[in-house]
């Protein structure tokens, strides 16, 4: 069920957004007009999609878009711009600065229930079932999340399993720890390196033999031997 977050002071506007998402069932939406509190609200709830108001009594929603695009648990999270400006030079500065899309108000609702729908599409493609893999005497089952080795289970954590299916899919693949964090669907906030230093190291002791299977790859990241 997607939910959708409208940062909006015009109560009207909220109305009518809400009207037209009642045309279709599965949609979730919450408001907020406070821009201060928007961010915040964003990384505790993770919609799926931001409408997001340009003109803003205490604030400019081209900010709030900013501070999203430069946050690592919000800059995936696609955003709708809604606005009066309907310039094609402000058209192109909102989306320059990393808008999914632009709706001029007043809009109708067919039009804005269509691009919700094709925003959606495009940020959350059907997904690819990952398969399970074997390399070097390791076994993983992504849907069963269980893993062997040379024969015999290995217990992981549920960030374990993420990390280590990460480095044993793309094998002599450098990995920074960037793209580790965010890949791993266990992480969803902002987190210090140490974390997942912390889950390689106990990934290492628990390959025992066979930790040299995961490389450090200083001041980079990690990778899986090929």
């Amino acid at each position: 069920m997607p939910k959708l977050l409208i940062v909006e002071d015009d109560i009207q506007i909220v109305r009518a957004v809400e009207k037209t998402l009642s045309l279709e069932k599965g949609f979730t939406l919450k408001s907020l007009s406070n821009p201060e509190k928007a961010l915040a609200s964003i990384i505790a709830d993770k919609p799926d999609l931001v409408l997001l108001d340009i003109k803003l009594p205490a604030g400019d929603g081209r900010l709030i878009l900013k501070s999203m695009r430069e946050n690592v648990a919000t800059r995936n999270i696609p955003v709708i711009f809604l606005t009066g400006y309907s310039s094609e030079g402000d058209k192109v500065l909102g989306l320059n600065l990393g808008a999914d899309d632009y709706v001029v108000k007043p809009f109708g609702a067919m039009e804005l229930l269509a691009r919700i729908r094709s925003v959606l599409r495009r940020a959350h493609p059907e997904p690819t079932k990952r398969k399970g893999l074997e390399a070097r005497g390791l076994r993983l089952d992504y849907e069963g999340r269980s893993a062997e080795l040379d024969g015999k289970a290995l217990k992981l954590q549920p960030k374990e399993f993420e990390i280590l299916y990460l480095l044993a899919s793309q094998p002599g693949k450098p990995l920074t720890r960037t793209y580790l964090i965010e890949n791993s669907s266990s992480y969803g906030l902002p987190i210090s390196t140490r974390s997942l230093d912390t889950h390689i190291k106990n990934l290492r002791k628990k390959l025992g033999k066979k930790a040299s299977l995961i490389e450090t790859l200083p001041k980079l990241g990690y990778r899986f031997a090929a």
